[in-house]
């Protein structure tokens, strides 16, 4: 009797239990159920920015975005419950993409498919606007296909200003870490002004939030952020100025500059060869990057930042200011200028054969006078020239608005002790002078220090004229002191001299500018010549990567500094015969253009 009275409280307990527990089920716990399963119907969809465009100073589009299409369905549809309705909708789908069998279809859509994605899983990428529109009707029958616009770069002008623009392309693991958002848009900014304001250029992303079902199918769209997209840079570039320059060095090698003296805003820069922007969306061919890093004239290497030349005698104007300071000498201080100097059983010669007679600043400047330069080099500790110099903005990064610029070398004793752990001789000096041996400078220095001579003030060039409406203002600095502010005009009217008056080293080669011109030619071996050759080999007789590199920089108008031009050509031989003409042409699409005026040499 006993036992059945337990047998009956117990399955009494039992039961209450249970039914408890099926209160709280469907009664207490309802709303905390039903909120679950309504969290598991909801879906948060991300919305790619299209990316911002790059356009030159008057508005003309430098890139451009094409419109194309890729083809999303939803994940775990690769469940064996739902193979059968994949293998249908892949079917039909190779009828219109005939180059891709089910097959290929299926294993693309496993390749992205796992349990632990709840994202749409990309089929087939960029597919144009037209054949989507050609097969739209047939597409759209699909309950599951999903057709996801997308913006695909392109290039309009290929190659023109291509080291500056930089190119856009396929997002790698380490390019996600860096910049998240490319898991997204699957592109990041790999060189040029496309790298250097990526962050600003890829916007942020938007997100959609929507119920759908198992299949996730969308039921309802509960809310929406738009993204932050097509966001515009305004370089300071004129694309017209870019063309024609482009043109000049079509057979040629080298670099080129285009700046206002006054700000640093770049009105062209080109590097050449240059190459076309466009092989690289989506990833370069094999072949195309073959081609590039083959060519002996390295189209890859941007050249105005990251090209390290010695400088020759364009150097000049800073070794004169060094000389003014620290040699106790005066820009009218006449010294006597034989064909060569001879120092440790070796003639340094003159580039002329008899000498210059005597010389002051403005001659030596004039006619680039080297033995002027080796003299007075020696009076004074070759730190204080190199500081100067370094003053003068070389041997330090411009600061430009591109990555990964060059630094040079302003070369000294105490260079040449930590680098080589050497010491400095005479000869270091003499080389030295005349922007020779372990000098090297990049064209945009060279181009940075003639805008500091023009200007009185060093300034930071740039390429970001605008960031969206944003004006972009880099002010320009004081790096010098009185004594070299107040030595400034000596310098400039000896480059006025040298393209503006009979017998200036560049007065010939520029005549056919209708600007009125200061400049400096150089002309920097890269090659030793034998100082005991009274007679020097002609470059033209030599193998071309055995010339020397051609330069010329200048100012324009010369009484009334706005604009410097810096020409470098490679292997040019002269400064004056390879760069005195381009520097003229150039000078002429600034008239052209309102830039400058057009002026009487005085």
């Amino acid at each position: 009797m006993n036992r059945l009275i337990f047998l009956v409280i117990g399955m009494g307990l039992f039961w209450l239990v249970l039914m408890v527990r099926l209160f709280d089920l469907s009664i207490l716990s309802h709303k905390q159920y039903k909120e679950a399963a309504l969290n598991n119907s909801l879906k948060e969809e991300v919305i790619i920015p299209v990316r911002g465009q790059i356009v030159d100073r008057n508005g003309e589009p430098l890139t451009t975005n094409k419109v194309s299409f890729s083809l999303s369905y939803p994940p775990q549809m690769s469940l064996k419950a739902n193979l059968p309705i994949l293998e249908k909708e892949f079917g039909e789908l190779s009828k219109i993409f005939p180059h891709l069998s089910k097959e290929d279809l299926i294993a693309r859509y496993k390749k992205g498919d796992s349990a632990y994605n709840h994202d749409y899983i990309p089929i087939i990428e960029e597919v144009n606007h037209d054949f989507i529109l050609q097969h739209y009707p047939k597409l759209t029958q699909s309950e599951y296909l999903r057709i996801v616009p997308q913006s695909e770069r392109y290039y309009p002008y290929k190659t023109s200003a291509s080291h500056v623009i930089g190119y856009v392309s396929k997002a790698n693991a380490k390019d996600i870490e860096e910049q998240p958002i490319a898991k997204w848009t699957k592109n990041i900014g790999k060189e040029g002004l496309e790298r250097q304001y990526d962050t600003y250029l890829q916007g942020e992303l938007g997100h959609r939030f929507v119920k759908v079902t198992a299949f996730y199918k969308e039921v309802e769209r509960l809310a929406l952020q738009n993204p932050i997209e097509d966001r515009t840079l305004t370089t300071t570039l004129d694309i017209r100025i870019q063309l024609t320059m482009d043109k000049i060095f079509e057979d040629k090698n080298g670099a080129a500059i285009i700046m206002n003296a006054n700000n640093g805003e770049i009105l062209a820069a080109g590097s050449y060869p240059e190459y076309d922007l466009n092989h690289f969306i989506g990833g370069i061919s094999h072949k195309n990057w073959a081609n590039l890093r083959e060519n002996p004239y390295k189209p890859l290497i941007n050249k105005f930042i990251n090209g390290l030349y010695p400088p020759g005698s364009v150097i000049k104007m800073g070794m004169g200011l060094a000389f003014l300071e620290h040699v106790g000498i005066n820009e009218n201080t006449t010294i006597k200028t034989p064909p060569f100097v001879e120092f440790g059983g070796r003639k340094f010669r003159d580039w002329k054969e008899e000498g210059h007679g005597e010389s002051n600043l403005y001659k030596a400047l004039k006619r680039s006078v080297d033995v002027y330069f080796y003299l007075l080099s020696q009076r004074t500790n070759f730190e204080n020239i190199a500081q100067t110099l370094k003053q003068m903005g070389l041997g330090e990064k411009t600061g430009v608005d591109l990555p990964r610029e060059f630094t040079g070398i302003v070369p000294s004793p105490s260079f040449k002790k930590k680098r080589y752990k050497e010491n400095w001789y005479t000869g270091d000096t003499l080389v030295s002078s005349i922007g020779q041996g372990m000098f090297l400078t990049t064209p945009l220095q060279i181009a940075n220090y003639t805008a500091l001579i023009a200007s009185g003030k060093l300034p930071i060039p740039h390429f970001a004229k605008k960031i969206g409406d944003e004006e972009v203002i880099k002010e320009s600095r004081d790096v010098l002191s009185t004594f070299q502010q107040s030595k400034l005009p000596v310098l400039r009217e000896g480059m006025r001299q040298v393209c503006s008056e009979p017998g200036g080293t560049a007065a010939y080669s520029t005549i056919k500018s209708r600007a009125y011109l200061a400049c400096k030619t150089g002309t920097a071996q890269v090659v030793g010549i034998s100082q005991e050759d009274k007679k020097r080999i002609r470059e033209a007789d030599m193998d071309y990567f055995h010339r020397s590199q051609a330069w010329i920089t200048g100012f324009l108008p010369a009484d009334d500094p706005q604009y410097v031009i810096t020409v470098m050509v490679e292997h040019g031989g002269s400064g004056s015969g390879a760069g005195g003409p381009i520097l003229a042409e150039l000078s002429n699409v600034l008239v052209d253009l309102g830039y400058v005026p057009s002026k009487v040499k005085k």
